[in-house]
């Protein structure tokens, strides 16, 4: 378990005072600089880790801090403020919390701006999760899994998130995130959290641990760390926190889409246009920012974009973006997130994207979009595959560890390769009504499946996929 502070600061932080910061915040400790500078540890005398401070970063927009931090907390900053991440280790005989907040309340006072802690919430009295690795995001290590408990109302996608799934990632231990039960996630960290192995661990009201997707009730393992809780009572159902109340309110709705789209490698590609095609599409905006890790630091740019994934080839190259944040963004437009995979292919490079926009209650996506945006993409982005699908869900694109449904089917799309491998007349004999694009005899098809509220919109999506792929008909 760790404290998080954050210093948004509204001058650029002088190489002075950031001494002058480590000095006030533990005048024993000793100075450690690693990854080239971009994160400064503080250590005591027997070499463990106390705390840890990033490099300070300077935000394209103020209203990325809010995103994240909460509403009002940029009202008093400058455009582009500078944001300064500190974090205190768990440790039994040191107020690391103390050392952190004289960390960043020293910058705040030279530079100007605000000061964010968090209000914790979850008690610390748990033996296995309240102790300190060599990582500062890290709260324990088992065999199969690095454990990483955040005490935050949002958490998100972060640099220490970033880092330690590189760190440890590599000798196949996936990362399993601790929350309380109040907690929510961004759409970057979730859709990170929902590949195979990764796990969102939420610590209910009565001091018990659920499966923040499933409500599935976890238990501890000392080698896999939470596990499922095979003793559990199947009848009993989820956990009781991970059931939706009414006090809730009514949830809204989101549209997910997954995009496969390759391109033949060129000096001159340019990245980014498939998010592009599908912000305007489905949401009528554009993106605003886009990194690594969030806060999401630069203002989109498909150009900067395209040099990193360059850079960084052949090995693949993993970001997120958002549109505008509220406050900012433009009447009539819905929030929408993204993450995108930039991989090298025998035939080229591969964008897959994920894409989310989201309604408030009462408010529907225009479906009629899809078929335009299939044209676009086949057109100009070398469409491989896409599927679509509807949930219930917050319309701000964050996600509470309760339940709101499964996804639903609402289409299907298949590039011109893929239908090319399977022949012209399977693609139009497919039980589900295609519509095809492009030239007639080299077409793409989009294949409509519903609204997303039909009942039997799984089995039109299985059957369909039956026909396309035989054999395959669990693939979605």
């Amino acid at each position: 378990m760790s404290h998080d502070v954050v210093a948004l600061l509204a001058q650029t932080p002088a190489r002075r005072s950031l001494i002058d910061a480590l000095a006030e915040a533990g005048p024993g400790l000793r100075v450690r600089s690693v990854a080239e500078g971009a994160v400064i540890e503080l250590r005591d005398d027997s070499g463990r880790l106390v705390a840890a401070m990033q490099a300070a970063q300077r935000l394209a927009l103020s209203a990325e801090a809010e995103r994240l931090l909460g509403e009002g907390l940029g009202d008093d900053l400058p455009a582009q403020p500078y944001w300064v991440e500190a974090r205190g280790a768990e440790l039994t005989d040191t107020d690391t919390a103390a050392v952190v907040r004289r960390f960043a309340r020293h910058l705040v006072d030279r530079h100007g701006g605000a000061l964010w802690e968090p209000e914790p919430r979850l008690p610390r009295d748990d033996d296995r999760l309240t102790g300190a690795t060599d990582h500062p995001a890290v709260s324990a290590l088992t065999e199969k899994a690095f454990v990483v408990v955040q005490d935050r109302p949002l958490v998100p996608l972060s640099g220490w998130l970033v880092d330690a799934m590189a760190a440890y990632g590599r000798d196949g231990r996936p990362m399993q995130l601790v929350t309380p039960s109040a907690s929510r996630l961004t759409h970057a960290l979730r859709s990170l959290l929902g590949k195979p192995g990764a796990r969102w661990v939420v610590r209910g009201g009565d001091g018990g641990h659920y499966d923040g997707f499933s409500g599935v009730p976890l238990v501890w393992d000392p080698e896999a760390a939470f596990t499922v809780d095979r003793d559990a009572s199947a009848g009993d159902g989820p956990h009781a926190d991970f059931r939706w109340s009414g006090a809730d309110g009514e949830p809204g709705t989101q549209l997910l889409v997954d995009l496969q789209v390759v391109h033949p490698a060129s000096r001159g590609l340019l990245l980014g246009g498939a998010a592009e095609l599908l912000a305007e599409h489905l949401a009528g905006g554009a993106p605003a920012l886009w990194g690594t890790a969030e806060p999401l630091t630069h203002a989109w740019d498909r150009g900067r974009m395209t040099e990193l994934c360059r850079r960084r080839a052949p090995g693949a190259t993993w970001l997120a973006f958002t549109g505008q944040p509220e406050g900012v963004r433009e009447d009539g437009v819905p929030a929408f997130a993204g993450t995108q995979r930039v991989s090298t292919v025998p035939d080229g490079v591969r964008e897959g994207v994920t894409f989310a926009v989201g309604r408030p209650h009462g408010e529907e996506a225009d479906l009629s979009a899809l078929t335009g945006l299939v044209r676009a993409l086949t057109a100009n982005e070398g469409l491989r595959g896409m599927t679509v699908r509807r949930l219930l869900g917050r319309a701000d694109l964050t996600y509470a560890p309760q339940w709101s449904g499964v996804p639903t089917p609402v289409g299907l799309a298949v590039g011109v390769e893929g239908v090319s491998s399977m022949g012209r007349d399977r693609a139009l004999s497919a039980p589900v009504r295609g519509v095809p694009i492009g030239p007639p005899m080299t077409p793409a098809f989009w294949y409509p499946i519903g609204d997303g509220t039909e009942p039997d919109g799984w089995d039109r999506f299985h059957d369909l996929m039956a026909h396309l792929r035989p054999g395959d008909a669990s693939a979605t």
